[in-house]
């Protein structure tokens, strides 16, 4: 059962983006940062990897002339979170029953 967690979402700083991104709805870049105690280059790369699997969207403006990005989960990674949440369920309560 544990083969059947979502493994891009199965990761600390990943989880940790969606987690914020469905709490809070759209969350600049540094906000993210400060909130998950990363890097520029470290938070890059995760963003990058749930870009790519649709799970994420961002969104470019500018603020007092600097630049701001922002980032909010898509319907597509609000199922597969869920889908994550369900099965970690699963796996929780057979762990749950085993030990009894």
């Amino acid at each position: 059962m544990i083969e059947d967690l979502d493994p891009v979402i199965h990761n600390r700083v990943r989880l940790g983006i969606l987690t914020l991104l469905l709490k809070e709805g759209r969350v600049e870049f540094k906000v993210l940062k400060e909130e998950l105690g990363l890097t520029d280059g470290n938070l890059a790369s995760h963003l990058r990897v749930l870009e790519r699997e649709g799970l994420i969207r961002y969104e470019k403006r500018f603020v007092q002339r600097r630049p701001r990005t922002y980032y909010e989960i898509t319907t597509e990674g609000e199922k597969r979170f869920s889908n994550y949440l369900k099965t970690l369920q699963r796996l929780l309560k057979q762990i749950e029953k085993d030990l009894k």
